[in-house]
């Protein structure tokens, strides 16, 4: 008798522990401690309210090296052709181009969700032999580059997106106009001072969607060229003349140009109006020569010059943001290293060997 009084207390305790016998309230449970997830580090292109790019070739993107197509695909969204699509590498003879190599890019970025910003249209350095050589008129000469120019836009406007937007959202119509080799180059001498505009006039003719793109050098550093830039811009709305971007090269120095001479550049130009592409970024650490490998205290003020421009580039109205592209993967990829006969420099975001750098860090912290 007593053991089954013993077994009805204990059924009875078990019960009420349980709530089944009683409707009062329940005692509140002691949670079970969750630890904190360690925050998953965001890439360039999630942690970016707009496009961030990177350079490609279609050699580059076809061939064995599968860490530049992994970091590609992990990191950037948009792609620019460093060379292949630009007029010496696609206007092969009169009335005949070549476009195999820019098509791969543009199958590459349609497979794996990024937009191509097209690379350059005109530009005083990439003049195709027969071109540079063509005897016939001015007039002949001038409906070359117009049918180039117009057969090139068109051609890129064909291959879209599941929107219905074409991969190739845009084009620097003209490149690096405001220089002395572009003022002495056979299309200022032979289609008129007014190229500039008849090029953007053609492009426009050819596709009435695609944004059309200024792009140049020391933008960001060269207050006078700036406002070259600008009465350029100016002409061109007064005078019809489509353009819808300006392109900032952004070759810049770890120590140079200061964020306030960055800043006053950037203005002059957003004051436009139009679209603002931070194009080619990179950034040299040592022009002097002085370093032999790249110490932690230059690391460093790299990255904080990275985050400096990222930071600025955020400031601009959204409506007027079209991106950063880089101007390179690994360091050991720069055409700086040749431009300056300096294999001891280090401009990038990746060192040679696909590690993560400091400046890489930087860069996403001004994102974020």
């Amino acid at each position: 008798m007593k053991l089954n009084n013993l077994l009805a207390i204990i059924i009875t305790a078990t019960l009420i522990s349980c709530g089944g016998a009683d409707n009062g309230p329940n005692p509140t449970p002691t949670p079970t401690p969750t630890p904190t997830p360690t925050p998953t580090a965001k890439t360039l292109k999630e942690a970016a309210g707009f496009p961030i790019g990177m350079i490609v070739s279609a050699s580059r993107l076809a061939g064995s090296d599968t860490n530049f197509r992994t970091i590609l695909n992990k990191e950037f969204n948009s792609v620019t052709a460093e060379n292949d699509m630009k007029m010496a590498a696609m206007f092969t003879g009169p009335n005949t181009y070549d476009f195999s190599k820019g098509d791969a890019i543009v199958a590459y970025a349609k497979a794996n969700g990024m937009r191509v910003h097209g690379h350059a249209l005109v530009w005083h350095n990439s003049i195709p032999n027969w071109l540079q050589n063509y005897a016939a008129t001015d007039a002949e000469f001038e409906a070359q580059v117009k049918g180039y120019i117009q057969a090139t836009v068109a051609h890129f406007a064909i291959e879209k997106n599941s929107s219905g937007k074409s991969i190739v959202e845009s084009w620097d119509v003209v490149n690096e106009a405001f220089t002395d080799g572009a003022y002495a180059a056979i299309f200022y001498r032979r289609i008129g001072v007014d190229y500039v505009s008849k090029c953007f006039t053609w492009a426009r003719q050819a596709d009435p969607n695609v944004k059309l793109f200024y792009n140049d050098y020391n933008l960001e550093s060269q207050g006078s060229k700036a406002s070259s830039v600008v009465d350029m811009v100016n002409t061109f709305k007064a005078n019809s003349i489509p353009i819808d971007g300006i392109g900032m090269q952004m070759h810049v120095d770890y120590a140079a140009p200061s964020l306030t001479i960055l800043t006053t550049n950037l203005l002059t130009i957003q004051n436009t109006g139009l679209l603002i592409h931070f194009s080619e970024l990179d950034m040299t650490v040592n022009k002097d020569k002085a370093l032999t490998s790249l110490s932690q205290d230059r690391a460093n003020a790299q990255k904080a010059k990275y985050k400096e421009i990222t930071t600025l580039y955020k400031t601009i109205p959204a409506a007027q943001k079209y991106g950063i592209t880089i101007w390179g993967l690994r360091d050991n990829d720069s055409w700086l290293l040749s431009f300056y006969g300096n294999q001891n420099e280090w401009p990038l975001l990746f060192d040679s060997n696909y590690g993560y750098k400091a400046a890489y860090t930087g860069f996403l912290e001004g994102l974020q």
